[in-house]
């Protein structure tokens, strides 16, 4: 039975004495209530524009489920004792503009322009550490994750990534400017093939391309090393598809020049160090494990609790 307190929240006195309803209760969570304003409000921020009746109550309704949840959390919370300092907040500004670069007063201008003041930011942030508090207390306990699964993870992973294919290459690179002429396009066209002749007829690449390639690797004797063909120009991707180990390219045309290539080797990549990847795959689990034992452990809640939802 609701005390006269809470029944007062739903009654006011008229001028004419008239008692009419101006908001109501649309949810009991144990002892505590939720009433039409609060729904409301909290609804705001969710409800699309032009929405039609069904969908509004849609909204209204999940949203309203997680008021509920969110009572019995602070239920919890209450009868834990679970408590939070100022200091602590403290630090956990510190960590959230250390995180995110920027200054305490940044983040202060930023909490304002969302129509926020820093005490009501402090007593949000508050709550969010109590509410960690208590996942660790009720549900972290609840969380396995055995290095079988972190293995099959990374297995699932492995067999799944798509095939990226790795070539060792060189090039002699020829430009011409933006708009280049005829004129210009034949000039670069004949220092790019004569270049591939002198290739053709067996002298070392990597002394060619010294003394006439206009790269970037000229020094280097054109040696782009490993590089995946994802990474390449589309035109020299392409031009390299089917090209032999060790042949010579035809003259490949781009927007910014013309390359001549050899390709010393091809391989697959291989899928990444399983004792590289094993703390990020167990962090990815654990922190999914966690959230589906949370929605667990809030499901028990509301099967002990007394809910009585009037929506």
């Amino acid at each position: 039975m609701l005390s006269m307190v809470a029944l007062s929240v739903a009654l006011v006195c008229s001028p004419s004495a008239e008692r009419k309803l101006v908001d109501k209760i649309v949810a009991v969570v144990n002892d505590e209530i939720i009433t039409w304003s609060e729904l409301e409000s909290a609804t705001k921020q969710f409800m699309e524009e032009g929405a039609n009746d069904e969908k509004k109550q849609a909204t209204r309704k999940a949203v309203l489920d997680s008021m509920i949840s969110d009572k019995l959390v602070a239920q919890q919370m209450s009868e834990a004792n679970i408590t939070v300092g100022d200091d602590e907040v403290d630090r956990a500004i510190k960590d959230i503009t250390r995180q995110n670069n920027i200054t305490e007063a940044e983040l202060k201008q930023a909490v304002e322009a969302r129509g926020m003041s820093m005490s009501q930011y402090r007593e949000d942030l508050k709550t969010q550490l109590k509410r960690l508090k208590l996942v660790d207390l009720k549900v972290r306990s609840r969380v396995q994750i055995s290095d079988a699964e972190v293995k099959a993870e990374y297995d699932r992973m492995a067999s799944n990534e798509p095939k990226e294919e790795m070539v060792s290459m060189r090039h002699i690179f020829f430009r011409w400017s933006d708009g280049a002429n005829a004129s210009e396009r034949a000039r670069v066209m004949k220092a790019a093939n004569d270049a591939r002749a002198r290739l053709l007829k067996g002298e070392d690449f990597g002394v060619v391309a010294k003394a006439v390639s206009e790269g970037p690797t000229a020094a280097n004797g054109g040696d782009l090393g490993e590089v995946t063909t994802k990474g390449l120009l589309p035109e020299l991707a392409q031009a390299i598809k089917n090209l032999p180990i060790g042949e010579i390219s035809p003259v490949i045309e781009t927007k910014n020049g013309v390359h001549v290539v050899r390709v010393d080797g091809r391989r697959t990549k291989d899928a990444e160090n399983f004792a590289e990847m094993r703390q990020q795959i167990y962090q990815r689990l654990y922190t999914v494990e966690v959230d589906r034992q949370m929605k667990v452990w809030i499901d028990e809640l509301r099967t002990s609790a007394a809910v009585d939802v009037r929506l």
